[in-house]
């Protein structure tokens, strides 16, 4: 008798438990994912959960089985060893293969009560949106004959604008997307950046590598120290390298425009010790074989370095420090934006070895690098006019 009413109390009790999972939300997605920080081996995804959750993204190679037939991989988010709970979640996925493309899908679980931490009680573990939410991604190839991408700048949260020049790009003919700064115009809550930068391009971040070029503007706001939680990259910090076909990039962060004592920081500017920092880096970063043996090589900073009787601080202190560190280094070409307009300074205009290129906040600028070191510029407006075609 005693064990029946043990077994009944068991049943009962988790026929509770069952119920009390159903009553909570089901895992879900708020924003992304995103992809960042690709190798020819590895590549990272982003998202943000509406509830505190435990998640793993889960890898098949995209090579037309069956995805459900496949023998699947799973990477999880830990820390020390520990999976971790939260809103924010990014999971790096390791040992692919070059030039390859995978498939992979978001599963989790909510959290519903952790105060006892040693029986933490979770909601039902299921796939993000549903099944058949499968994105596909493909991992960079040093050796690929081209590099193609495409760029956009200071959109200021103009959701519509944003989305407008970026609904015809394809992650089929892209290897990534760069986002040059500005594309809010301050991280007040780190909620408001993910929902301007990714909400607009949210079916073609999933699928496409975003190269997160840190703006003036997106390092002001109470919260732009959580920035590197949405965007990962090989450094830890917004300046790092990456490589992809013939090209190498150099991504560097000009920070703010005026001096650190300017009345608009309120003392919270402490940019020239962070670019002499910064400096230091570039100097050992451009000897890396990943850089130096690049036929191309292209520097992406949100803050043109030129030096125009007009430039402020920031300009100018990258034309006097950076400049000379990438014309050693062989840089090719500068793509930047902040200027809100198109504009060319041509190789030697301003002690600048290479051409630096500023990009309109109205046009989506397509570049198309191959081996033989040419490299082609074609921007687009909003109505998807062709309205410059250069080569360098």
């Amino acid at each position: 008798m005693k064990r029946l009413f043990l077994l009944l109390f068991v049943v009962l009790a988790n026929m509770n438990f069952l119920q009390a999972q159903d009553a909570y939300p089901r895992f879900s997605i708020k924003y992304g994912p995103w992809v960042q920080n690709v190798t020819e081996t590895s590549f990272t995804v982003v998202w943000c959960s509406p509830e505190e959750s435990m998640a793993f993204v889960e890898v098949a190679p995209d090579d037309g089985s069956a995805y459900e037939a496949k023998e699947r991989t799973r990477f999880y988010d830990t820390v020390m060893g520990r999976r971790v709970c939260s809103k924010m979640h990014r999971v790096t996925v390791t040992g692919l293969e070059s030039g390859k493309r995978y498939r992979y899908r978001v599963i989790g679980r909510n959290l519903i009560d952790d105060s006892d931490p040693y029986r933490i009680v979770y909601g039902k573990e299921n796939n993000a949106g549903s099944k058949k939410r499968i994105f596909t991604v493909k991992t960079y190839d040093y050796k690929a004959e081209k590099c193609r991408f495409s760029m956009v700048n200071d959109q200021h949260q103009r959701f519509e604008q944003y989305k407008s020049l970026m609904e015809s790009v394809s992650g089929d003919s892209r290897d990534f997307v760069v986002l040059n700064g500005d594309i809010v115009s301050y991280t007040a809550r780190l909620d408001t950046n993910m929902h301007y930068t990714f909400g607009p391009i949210k079916n073609l971040a999933c699928a496409i590598p975003s190269v997160f070029v840190i703006g003036n503007h997106e390092s002001r706001g109470h919260e732009f120290y959580r920035l590197p939680e949405a965007y990962p990259t090989p450094t830890g910090e917004f300046y790092y390298t990456f490589r992809q076909g013939p090209a190498a990039f150099i991504v560097l962060n000009a920070a703010e425009d005026k001096p650190d004592h300017s009345v608009e920081y309120s003392d919270y500017a402490r940019f020239d010790e962070y670019r002499k920092q910064q400096l230091e880096w570039l100097k050992k970063a451009v000897q890396d074989p990943l850089v130096a043996d690049a036929p191309v090589k292209i520097c992406l900073m949100h803050i043109p370095a030129i030096a125009d009787p007009n430039s402020w601080y920031g300009q100018l202190w990258a034309n006097e420090h950076f400049v000379p560190v990438l014309n050693e280094a062989g840089v090719d070409l500068m793509l930047s934006g902040h200027h809100h307009k198109f504009f060319v300074r041509e190789k030697g205009s301003c002690g600048n070895d290479f051409p630096i290129l500023s990009n309109s906040n109205l046009e989506r600028l397509e570049c198309e690098i191959t081996q033989d070191g040419k490299i082609r510029v074609q921007c687009f407006d909003i109505d998807e006019k062709k309205v410059r075609d250069l080569t360098f």
